[in-house]
């Protein structure tokens, strides 16, 4: 009996909690999802210029007129709206691949191919017309083609996580993140597009500047 009292006057031993590992949240993938998006781009930027080393094909030869011909006489409504329709057509496709639960994949093609398309027309156009064309097309191109990748590349985080919530929906693991996460994939289009037309009106004055000075 006094050893059973004993045991029940004595304080109960605090227990030790152990803390479970966190996991990655879809936003907290977001950022490692842009890096590789980025990382493809550049493993298709090389084979494009290897492709268009020689500049024989046909395309390679239409490709570097188009880039190199003087833009002399070019309305800026021309020149504006072939950049813009250009980028709307690139952010559209990345918006689309958040539709789709096999996403992420298209993401990742579509800036392997955006890459290696980029390369061979720089590559083209060295072929051409040599160093002094290759640095013509850079100068025209440069602004614009930098800005529309990192807007792509901005748009794809957020397009790749819906994507990756719907894949979970199909596999019966559905969140309640994935109507809130197309809403802002929605709107974040919007400003992309609002912010590609500004890329593609600096591009226009840049054409008409380059114009004007030859």
């Amino acid at each position: 009996m006094r050893a059973a009292r004993t045991a029940l006057r004595l304080p109960a031993l605090p227990q030790l909690r152990t803390k479970e590992p966190k996991r990655k949240t879809m936003s907290a993938r977001r950022p490692d999802c842009v890096v590789w998006l980025g990382a493809a781009f550049l493993a298709g930027y090389l084979p494009g210029i290897w492709l268009g080393r020689d500049g024989t094909t046909a395309l390679g030869q239409q490709l570097a007129v188009w880039y190199t011909e003087s833009p002399e006489g070019t309305a800026f409504a021309a020149a504006f709206g072939a950049r813009f329709a250009v980028g709307a057509l690139q952010l559209c496709a990345v918006l689309l691949c958040g539709f789709c639960i096999w996403g992420i994949g298209l993401l990742v093609l579509f800036f392997a191919v955006r890459g290696g398309f980029l390369g061979f027309c720089a590559a083209s156009v060295a072929a051409a017309d040599g160093a002094a064309g290759l640095l013509r097309y850079r100068r025209d191109t440069a602004v614009a083609d930098v800005a529309m990748l990192l807007l792509c590349l901005w748009l794809a985080g957020w397009s790749a996580q819906l994507a990756a919530q719907l894949f979970c929906a199909a596999q019966g693991r559905a969140t309640r993140e994935t109507p809130g996460t197309a809403r802002r994939l929605l709107s974040r289009f919007a400003a992309a597009i609002v912010l590609s037309a500004a890329v593609s009106a600096v591009g226009g004055v840049l054409v008409l500047a380059v114009g004007s000075g030859r």
